[in-house]
């Protein structure tokens, strides 16, 4: 008793997960295992969400420095765009989250990605409200615990503070959220951000699955950048949803993709 714990921390890497596996169905196609320790207390038991080689690396680096902690790491096995140096990997470790593209000072609503392919999703929905003349913003989350209400002193340390929670998360910005699990155990863990139904959707995994890919997985789910671009109407009030109907009748128009994080082989 009083003793900090020596023991190395321990990663349970989950990969072949949720959004990727077409081949086992549904039977692997179920992102409880994050959602269960989403529920344990954040300061032991941690689950981290990495988007590219990068975070994936500094994810990895930052548990094994770390002692008495149990992390979840899910991790694509797919290839997915470096949107972040080594550099910026390990500062996005640091705080849990970090805006990855637009500008929360002149955004009208923000998007908030947790996971690979959501953002990916969430890029693109921004580019696309751009060509119309609609700002947003994106926000990453790498560690949804971080930014959770404390339960006890010590989840309280580990937490972010309420000012860097609202320079990350404008309070009065409405949002999306686009998460790897299912929206509400993630809302749950994001109360602190959620500004309600009226300003803040949630898009994720709702049971939907089998044969897919990742695309077919993002569609059947209602995650993909135009169900994005449908929530931002709903929460902005925005009448014209033409950027939507746009992207739903030609999905394969390139868009070209704003990071403010510049990506780098470095690893």
């Amino acid at each position: 008793l009083g003793q900090s714990p020596g023991w190395i921390s321990v990663p349970l890497i989950v990969t072949s997960h949720t959004w990727e596996n077409s081949k086992n169905e549904q039977s692997h196609q179920d992102p409880t295992i994050g959602e269960a320790l989403l529920g344990e207390m954040s300061d032991t038991a941690r689950v981290l969400f990495p988007v590219d080689a990068n975070t994936a690396t500094a994810a990895l680096r930052d548990v094994y420095a770390s002692r008495g902690q149990l992390a979840c790491i899910v991790v694509s096995k797919r290839d997915t765009p470096n949107r972040f140096t080594a550099e910026a990997a390990q500062s996005l470790l640091a705080q849990g989250a970090t805006h990855v593209a637009g500008d929360p000072a002149t955004a009208q609503m923000q998007f908030v990605a947790v996971g690979a392919y959501q953002l990916e999703e969430a890029l693109k929905a921004h580019a696309r409200l751009a060509l119309h003349g609609l700002g947003s913003c994106v926000t990453v989350v790498i560690e949804p615990g971080r930014l959770r209400m404390p339960r006890d002193e010590i989840e309280a340390g580990f937490v972010l503070g309420d000012a860097t929670l609202e320079s990350l998360f404008p309070p009065q910005l409405p949002r999306v959220l686009m998460s790897h699990t299912r929206p509400e155990p993630m809302l749950g863990v994001l109360r602190r951000i959620d500004t309600g139904p009226a300003k803040t959707r949630a898009l994720g995994y709702i049971n939907r699955g089998g044969t897919l890919d990742v695309t077919g997985m993002l569609i059947a789910n209602r995650s993909t950048w135009v169900n994005a671009i449908y929530a931002a109407a709903q929460v902005t009030g925005w009448n014209n949803q033409r950027a939507a109907v746009d992207g739903a009748a030609d999905q394969s128009v390139p868009l070209r993709v704003e990071s403010g994080a510049p990506a780098s082989s470095e690893t």
